[in-house]
């Protein structure tokens, strides 16, 4: 069974949103690593430890403000990188169903025989990576 511990510890900050006490927030779960961000006592807006916003309140103040960061923030090198990165998942995409075409329309029966299993253990693989790493066993 999973328990969750919270401490929280106050930080001597303010939020930057309503002007409430900001506190640190640990969250302890068994066999997981610890969790931890800022949060407020008053609206409940929550910041990671690098400052970025990990979920606005419930307030008015808390939705202008985060208007006024998102409107006032200019693209970084890490929006680009991220439109790269899905620029490049596309054309892999496309490049697959191209190959895929290919496969079926000259290769017929061994697309089903011999790639169809691969692409299986391959998507099989691949969940449980990611099942893995959700539940941190590596």
């Amino acid at each position: 069974m999973i328990q969750t511990d919270t401490t929280w510890e106050d930080t001597g900050f303010d939020c930057l949103h309503c002007g409430g006490e900001l506190l640190k927030r640990t969250d302890r779960e068994t066999g997981l690593p610890d969790q931890v961000c800022y949060q407020c006592r008053e609206c409940g807006c929550q910041w990671s430890l690098d400052g970025d916003i990990i979920r606005i309140g419930t307030g008015e103040y808390c939705k202008a403000a985060a208007r006024r960061e998102t409107s006032s923030s200019t693209p970084d090198m890490s929006d680009l990188a991220d439109w790269a990165g899905m620029l490049s998942r596309s054309l892999w995409i496309l490049l697959a169903i191209i190959a895929g075409f290919f496969l079926l329309r000259f290769g017929g029966g061994l697309v089903v025989r011999y790639v169809l299993p691969l692409i299986g253990l391959g998507i099989g693989a691949y969940v449980l990576l990611r099942y893995g790493r959700k539940q941190h066993w590596w």
